[in-house]
């Protein structure tokens, strides 16, 4: 068969040099494959270890537009949210259903349902609250839990994570993985800060300006009936000028109003960077993506290797 082979073949060069086309392009290729994509995630992890490391951690309140890292608490922005197969109260919530499957191949797990929310949370570090918006974000949290049973959806309450090993070696067909983020739990995030101030910095002349185009567009016989004072029907110099008067006071007010209401901050994922989101401290964290980023390097010069050895073998002289 064309996708079943001895690996000792691999190793060796006659029998590389002597395997059929298709065979040899299958394996070929399938090294090749696992070197670009190994290469792709250590270099990925170690962009997103580096970025952890140098960029300083900002404060809510006084950060700056753009690429920042932040580090509070995670808070509700709504309705707290249960997670889909525990039921457990979350601010957010990942999971993953696999079945095992035993074959002539040999036996694995298979994934055959998967999602994770994209509802937004908030993350509160004291000195103001920022929305966090997930979608398209790498997120990690400490809380997961994992768990066996004979039903593609576990039961209400059935959430025995200490029976997984056993689980599998009994039979059980199901393996459930849930990760949740709760309200209060240590929360960090490294995404693209913007804020939305609801016009509050908006100066006093342009909202007079939009004030007097809209009296203009919707309120114009109301203004004639309130400020013509010599009964003409039209509006002249001197009492339009006490239309903009009660515009810009009007404009003021406005200005004091939406002074009054709290800037709303908002974290997403920049256009070409991560969004790292995590329970976990950003020194765990940072070290978690070194060590993933030397794992992935040392599986791409093995598979670099096998990939050089492969087409050398069939290739060279």
């Amino acid at each position: 068969m064309i996708f079943s082979t001895d690996l000792a073949e691999l190793f060796c060069r006659d029998c590389i040099a002597q395997q059929p086309a298709l065979k040899f392009a299958f394996w070929g290729g399938l090294s090749l494959a696992g070197t670009l994509f190994c290469l792709w995630r250590a270099r990925t992890a170690f962009i997103h270890a580096r970025l952890i490391a140098d960029l300083p951690t900002s404060r809510v309140r006084s950060a700056s537009q753009g690429l920042v890292e932040l580090a509070g608490f995670a808070r509700a922005a709504g309705e707290p949210l249960s997670a889909p197969l525990s039921g457990r109260p979350c601010l957010w919530w990942r999971y993953r259903i696999e079945r095992y499957r035993s074959g002539r191949r040999g036996n694995s797990w298979v994934t055959v349902e998967k999602g994770a929310s994209a509802v937004p949370l908030k993350l509160d570090d004291g000195s103001g609250r920022c929305l966090i918006l997930p979608d398209g974000g790498e997120v990690r949290s400490h809380r997961v839990k994992r768990w066996t049973g004979y039903q593609r959806r576990p039961p209400a309450g059935d959430q025995d994570s200490g029976r997984s090993l056993l689980g599998g070696m009994l039979g059980q067909r199901y393996r459930y993985t849930e990760e949740v983020i709760a309200d209060g739990d240590p929360l960090y995030a490294l995404g693209h800060f913007e804020t939305d101030d609801g016009g509050r910095l908006t100066d006093a002349s342009s909202l007079q300006g939009d004030i007097l185009r809209t009296w203009k567009q919707h309120r114009y016989p109301t203004l004639v009936a309130d400020y013509d004072r010599d009964g003409d029907g039209a509006l002249d110099t001197t009492e339009w000028e006490a239309v903009r008067a009660a515009a810009r006071r009007e404009a003021r007010a406005e200005q004091r109003r939406r002074g009054r209401q709290p800037a709303e901050h908002r974290l997403r994922k920049p256009e070409d960077l991560p969004l790292l989101i995590s329970t976990l401290p950003e020194s765990r964290l940072g070290r978690s993506l070194r060590w993933r980023a030397l794992g992935f390097a040392l599986a791409f010069l093995a598979l670099g290797s096998l990939t050089s050895w492969l087409f050398g073998s069939r290739f060279g002289t």
